[in-house]
């Protein structure tokens, strides 16, 4: 039987419940714990030990635990996950890939590093995702699709085919990009608007059909 890779799960929210019961249906990983800021030290969290905040990274990594799964969604949007991303690739982590069992995924899909796929979710052939992207519960991506680093698709969410998701785009819960559009970096399409048109980097967008809302950071 093969030995499970220790991991350390990064954060303490509704989205490291899912990564964790992900990994647990895997069953190829052994969950030793959590870092979290907002949780006190050696407490538990959904029935894993509080191991500290994240300065506490670098010594687990002496110790021998390789990997990572970043449980911290985008609320608001994607940078801060992007930016943990970064720095446990930069100390040193291999960051987990997480698809869950009932996923549908097709023939020639390429998933990046440290991506999490949640249950019911369905991927056609011939789409490419990048690293650290979530695509949360029964979304759809259709044929030919490019989804890059860091975006992040809410539950219920369909994506059309030969669409391009740009870097840190959030797709809000159950939003529709019809076929054929470009999503721009960092920008923010609201829960429930059909996109028929690309959408700008740094914009935000609502309704049916979505038009351009004031992105307020």
């Amino acid at each position: 039987m093969e030995q499970k890779k220790p991991v350390v799960i990064i954060g303490s929210g509704g989205h490291a419940k899912c990564v964790i019961d992900i990994l647990e249906q895997l069953g190829t990983y052994e969950i030793v714990g959590v870092t979290t800021k907002y949780a006190q030290l050696g407490s538990s969290f959904f029935n894993y030990q509080v191991l500290g905040t994240d300065d506490l990274l670098p010594s687990l990594l002496e110790k021998g635990i390789n990997y990572a799964a970043i449980g911290v969604g985008g609320f608001t949007n994607n940078r801060l996950r992007k930016k943990i991303y970064e720095r446990m690739k930069s100390i040193g982590f291999k960051l987990v890939t997480a698809v869950h069992p009932s996923a549908a995924i097709g023939p020639h899909v390429k998933i990046g590093e440290g991506s999490v796929i949640f249950s019911g979710v369905v991927v056609n052939p011939d789409v490419t995702i990048g690293n650290d992207v979530v695509i949360a519960t029964n979304s759809s991506i259709d044929h030919e699709t490019e989804i890059q680093d860091h975006v992040l698709i809410s539950a219920g969410v369909t994506v059309g085919g030969n669409d391009i998701i740009e870097e840190g785009a959030l797709l809000a819960i159950g939003s529709v990009i019809v076929s054929g559009k470009r999503v721009g970096k960092y920008s923010l399409v609201a829960a429930g608007a059909v996109v028929v048109k690309d959408v700008a980097a740094e914009t935000a967008v609502a309704g049916i059909p979505a038009t351009l809302l004031v992105l307020k950071r």
